[in-house]
């Protein structure tokens, strides 16, 4: 029996292809012990516990970008932090440590490459954050999904260019289970809007509006995901929208929720893409404009390029 340790962020774009990982490693190693770290109060722990794994949580929490008070406590916060990743590392001793980018990886995979034992980083984006650039100096491999990763990589003999892992329930959804669960009318097409595993306050306004538009006759529902800080308000704005509108907080069932639409209106955040491509369906990519370095422009083009997705700026 072998123990792996997956380090991850805590939002959906670290968490999902840390469970992908870890369902397919316990598909072939069945008795193969897989242990999750994440950011204490994140989404990601719930969502690790559904999928059947054991979960630590630890006080790590990322840069903020913009100036602020935060800024001066962020040394400290990344010290203590930093001992708990020791701790957990040092106690657990694992067979191998898989860092799925963010800035939970980035401590985990240092202090285990510091005690010796095998690393493993994953970068989901075709822009490698921080967290990779700096763990690939120590990481015993790195595993891109982009080509455009691999060149901003340089010089790093560690670095394959493997795609992103997707959990094998992507691609086996139940489409009619998706329409029962949302009440949706079983012949009209579906357009599924995403922003992600946070939601998308301008995405989820402009399917909205839409659907204002277009009317209760229309021949299409729209289902928005709205996430946790959005879901109210949308709730309440959909009070009022054609009944053809349907808001939800958080879509767990992703696989049926792609077989049930017939074209999805999203972000590009690479796991989103990865999934789309697994799920085979069409869509409308609006990348998030504030991500570090424009990278979700990047993804999304990497897609609409090859006739995969029409690309929205």
């Amino acid at each position: 029996m072998g123990k792996v340790l997956i380090a991850v962020s805590g939002t959906g774009g670290h968490v999902y292809p840390g469970i992908a990982l870890a369902e397919e490693l316990r598909s072939r190693r069945p008795d193969l012990q897989v242990l999750f770290t994440c950011a204490r109060g994140k989404p990601g722990v719930e969502w690790i516990r559904n999928a059947g794994f054991d979960v630590r949580t630890v006080r790590l929490r990322g840069f903020a970008r913009q100036p602020g008070w935060s800024w001066l406590v962020f040394p400290f916060a990344l010290i203590a932090g930093g001992f708990g990743a020791l701790a957990l590392v040092a106690g657990q001793r694992p067979d191998l440590v898989i860092g799925t980018g963010g800035y939970v990886s980035g401590p985990f995979v240092f202090f285990a490459a510091l005690l010796g034992i095998p690393t493993l980083v994953l970068e989901q984006n075709s822009l490698p954050g921080v967290a990779t650039r700096i763990a690939s100096r120590f990481a015993r491999e790195v595993h891109v999904a982009y080509p455009e990763a691999v060149e901003r990589l340089p010089g790093r003999r560690n670095v394959h260019l493997s795609g992103n892992p997707v959990r094998l329930s992507v691609e086996q959804g139940d489409a009619a289970a998706f329409r029962a669960e949302h009440g949706l009318d079983a012949e009209r097409p579906v357009v599924l809007v995403l922003g992600g595993s946070q939601g998308a306050q301008a995405l989820t306004e402009a399917a909205l509006g839409a659907g204002r538009e277009l009317g209760p006759d229309a021949d299409v529902q729209i289902v928005i995901q709205a996430g946790r800080r959005g879901y109210a308000d949308a709730q309440r704005e959909a009070a009022t929208a054609p009944d053809n509108i349907h808001v939800t907080e958080f879509v767990s069932d992703m696989g049926s929720a792609y077989a049930a639409a017939r074209l999805v209106v999203a972000r590009s955040g690479a796991m989103t893409l990865a999934e789309l491509a697994a799920a085979g369906r069409p869509a409308v990519l609006v990348p998030y404009p504030y991500a570090a370095e424009d990278h979700q422009t990047l993804n999304a083009r990497h897609m609409a390029d090859r006739g995969a997705a029409r690309l929205v700026p």
